[in-house]
C-alpha cells in the first residue's frame, strides 16, 4: 500500500511537467500555427466588443437629450402645479357658489395627476434602461481589456517564436538570387508572373512536396470591402479581393505552398506569392513580412502583420493566378467555408 500510494503521489507531482512536454512535442511551426489560430480568434473576439461597446456608447448619448426634455417638462409640471394652487386657493377666497369652477379646477388637478405620473413613470422607465445600459457597457470594457492583455501576451509570444524559428531557417540561396533577379527586371506584376511561370515550369522554383490542389482562407480576419470584378481607378476592372481588417492584424498564409517571392516589389510594397506549382496566390499591403522566399507554408502560418496605428483600417489584397490569368478566389474561399460548416455539424 506504502509503495503505491508513493507512485500515486509521485504522479500527481509530475503531472503538469508530463503536460508540458506534450505540448512541447509539437513542432513549432505547428505551434506557431496554433498560436496564430488563438490570436485570430481573439481578434475576432475584440473587433466585436468594440464594435458592441461603441454602439452602447452611442446609445448611451441618444439617452441624454431625452433626459434633458423630461427633466425641463417635470420643471413645466411644478410650475403648472403652482397655477392650479393659486387658482384653487382663489377659488376658497372669493367663496365662490359657483359648481362649475370647482368641477373645472377637479378636472384640471386629475389629467395633471395622470400626466405627472406617466412622465415620472417614463423616467424611472428610462433610468433603469440607463443603469442596465452602464453595466453592460462596463463588462464588456472589462472584457475587452481582458482580451488586449491576452492580445498583447499572445503577440509576444508569437514574435519570440518567429526568432526561433527564424534562427533555424535554412534559405534556400538558388531560388532566393532567382527571384531576386526576376523581381529587379521586371517592369509589372504581369511581367513578374510570366517569369516565375517559367521558372516554375524548368523545375527552379518548384516543390513536389506541394499539393496541386488549391484551397484558400482569409489571410486576416476582416471583412471583404473590393470583390474581384469591380470597377476602380479609371474605370479598370479590379482583379484582386480586397480584406479590411484591425491595426496590426496578423496574417497568416491562405493557402498551402511554396514561397516564391517575399519582398518589396514596385508600387505593391511588401508582396509575398505563393505557389503551389499550378496557380499562384499575390498577397500585398503587410507591413510587416515574416517569410521568406524558399519556405513552404501551410493554412494558416503566421507570414507577416498589418500596419499599426493607422487612422483608417488597414486593407490587404490577394489575387489569384493560374497560367498567368486572373481568378476569382472568392469560390475557393466559400468552399472552404462550407467544408467547415460541414465539419461543424
Amino acid at each position: 500500500m506504502n509503495k503505491f500510494f508513493c507512485v500515486f503521489l509521485l504522479s500527481l507531482m509530475f503531472s503538469d511537467v508530463f503536460a508540458l512536454d506534450a505540448s512541447s512535442s509539437m513542432s513549432q511551426p505547428a505551434q506557431m500555427r496554433e498560436l496564430c489560430k488563438k490570436i485570430q480568434e481573439l481578434e475576432k473576439k475584440i473587433t466585436k466588443l468594440s464594435a458592441e461597446t461603441e454602439l452602447l456608447s452611442q446609445k448611451e448619448k441618444t439617452f441624454a437629450p431625452f433626459i434633458r426634455n423630461i427633466y425641463e417638462i417635470i420643471s413645466r409640471c411644478f410650475t403648472l402645479l403652482f397655477d392650479i394652487q393659486r387658482f384653487s386657493d382663489l377659488l376658497v377666497l372669493t367663496q365662490t357658489d359657483d359648481k362649475n369652477d370647482f368641477v373645472k379646477c377637479s378636472i384640471i388637478i386629475k389629467n395633471f395627476s395622470s400626466y405627472f405620473k406617466s412622465v415620472n413613470s417614463q423616467l424611472e422607465k428610462t433610468g433603469a434602461e440607463i443603469s442596465k445600459l452602464k453595466k453592460d457597457k462596463k463588462a464588456k470594457m472589462q472584457n475587452l481589456e481582458t482580451s488586449m492583455t491576452e492580445y498583447e501576451k499572445l503577440l509576444k509570444d508569437i514574435e519570440n517564436l518567429a526568432e526561433e524559428l527564424a534562427k533555424t531557417r535554412v534559405e534556400n540561396t538558388i531560388q532566393n538570387d532567382v527571384v531576386y533577379h526576376l523581381a529587379t527586371k521586371s517592369e509589372s506584376l504581369e511581367e513578374l508572373d510570366a517569369e516565375l511561370e517559367a521558372e516554375n515550369a524548368i523545375g527552379v522554383l518548384k516543390n513536389t512536396k506541394v499539393s496541386t490542389e488549391l484551397t484558400l482562407a482569409y489571410p486576416v480576419v476582416g471583412k471583404i470591402v473590393t470583390e474581384f470584378g469591380d470597377k476602380g481607378a479609371n474605370n479598370k476592372m479590379i482583379y484582386h479581393i480586397s480584406f479590411e481588417t484591425c491595426s496590426g492584424a496578423l496574417v497568416t498564409s491562405p493557402a498551402n505552398g511554396l514561397i516564391v517571392f517575399s519582398g518589396k516589389f514596385l508600387n505593391y510594397g511588401n508582396m509575398l506569392i505563393i505557389s503551389n506549382g499550378e496557380y499562384r496566390v499575390f498577397l500585398y499591403g503587410m507591413d510587416v513580412l515574416f517569410s521568406s522566399t524558399g519556405d513552404v507554408v501551410e493554412i494558416g502560418d503566421y507570414v507577416g502583420r498589418m500596419q499599426e496605428k493607422t487612422v483608417d483600417d488597414p486593407v490587404i489584397k490577394m489575387e489569384l493566378k493560374k497560367s498567368g490569368e486572373p481568378l476569382d478566389p472568392r469560390h475557393w474561399l466559400l468552399e472552404t467555408i462550407e467544408k467547415k460548416g460541414k465539419e461543424k455539424q
